[in-house]
């Protein structure tokens, strides 16, 4: 993907509705086939259609090329009928733009450039999105999880462990009579990191002053994630963390500087599903304000480098902290009504 430096004119708003229309998305089943359909008739789009191609303008204003790139590929993830796993894929898709669309609205300094899914020499492996201001570099990989199967366990099972913290024995005695126990979500966390780890490594042994960060996009239940990371028990970025090296020896991510936490799939998956929106989100990819409730958390990797002030601020991210509310903290376990 070309970055802003390229000659390509963006794409204006009729220009990319038009590439949506002729895409494969109308030449085989797929789930967001409904959604689009009214794009011909002004005035009737479908809320999630319409904030989709709004942000679809955004990132082809600053990454001319970037909207042709993201309709092809979204268009192409179907002709399954009711095909789940491609529905997490189109979830997974649209938190990518999701979190795009923040970065490149940013205010940054005059002169920052914007590259997509661009590769370091001697790697294939690319992030979403790498920011350039001056000397500084930020890459910045997104993530979202497979949740659909977690999401039925959640609801019906009493009990639940965010994290790592009870042996087998003790297991036992917490699981009530006859009834699962909904385990911990924590190895896409894992392989998230890990994938982010080996996609930053090039970047940081070639690129003078790189910044590495991983966006995981959750749904509502943020504490999994925090857990995964923080639990003292077991947690991903503590000494005892269940990921362990041959020695024994917790397996470090030093590629990966922090983590930022952003609970935002529900939100798509509601605007999917006709329903409206929570908690003051004004429309499906709707990023919310600074320092206002849902808080996006952001947890430094003890192994990594400092993470700049302006990253920050862009992410919207906040160390978790009890103020936030309860499910900004790790857990050991939730108990069911």
């Amino acid at each position: 993907m070309e970055s802003r430096l390229s000659s390509a004119e963006p794409l204006s708003r009729p220009q990319i509705c038009l590439l949506i229309l002729k895409s494969q998305l109308f030449r085989h089943w797929h789930w967001f086939q409904y959604h689009f359909r009214t794009l011909n008739c002004p005035g009737m789009e479908h809320p999630l259609a319409q904030s989709i191609i709004d942000a679809l303008v955004v990132c082809d204003k600053f990454m001319p090329g970037y909207a042709k790139q993201f309709i092809d590929s979204f268009a192409a993830i179907g002709g399954k009928d009711k095909f789940e796993a491609h529905y997490e894929q189109l979830l997974q898709r649209l938190a990518e733009l999701h979190v795009v669309k923040q970065v490149v609205s940013f205010s940054w300094p005059s002169g920052t450039l914007f590259r997509s899914e661009p590769t370091a020499e001697g790697s294939r492996k690319n992030p979403e999105i790498t920011v350039q201001n001056g000397e500084q570099t930020y890459g910045i990989e997104v993530k979202a999880p497979a949740l659909l199967g977690h999401v039925r366990n959640r609801s019906s099972n009493g009990t639940q462990l965010p994290a790592r913290v009870f042996s087998r024995e003790t297991l036992v005695s917490v699981r009530r009579v006859n009834e699962k126990l909904t385990l911990p979500r924590d190895n896409p966390v894992k392989d998230f990191l890990i994938s982010a780890n080996d996609k930053f490594c090039s970047f940081k042994k070639r690129t003078l002053h790189f910044t590495g960060v991983l966006v995981i996009v959750w749904d509502d239940f943020i504490y999994e994630p925090i857990s995964s990371l923080l639990h003292e028990s077991s947690g991903l970025f503590t000494p005892k963390s269940f990921y362990r090296d041959e020695s024994g020896a917790a397996t470090l991510f030093p590629n990966v500087d922090g983590v930022f936490v952003i609970r935002h799939l529900h939100q798509l998956s509601r605007a999917a599903r006709d329903e409206d929106l929570i908690d003051g989100c004004k429309h499906p990819l709707d990023f919310g304000n600074d320092g206002v409730f849902p808080f996006k958390a952001f947890i430094a990797n003890p192994a990594g480098a400092r993470v700049p002030d302006i990253l920050l601020r862009c992410m919207q991210g906040y160390p978790p902290k009890p103020e936030m509310g309860a499910e900004y903290r790790p857990q050991d376990i939730v108990l069911w009504s």
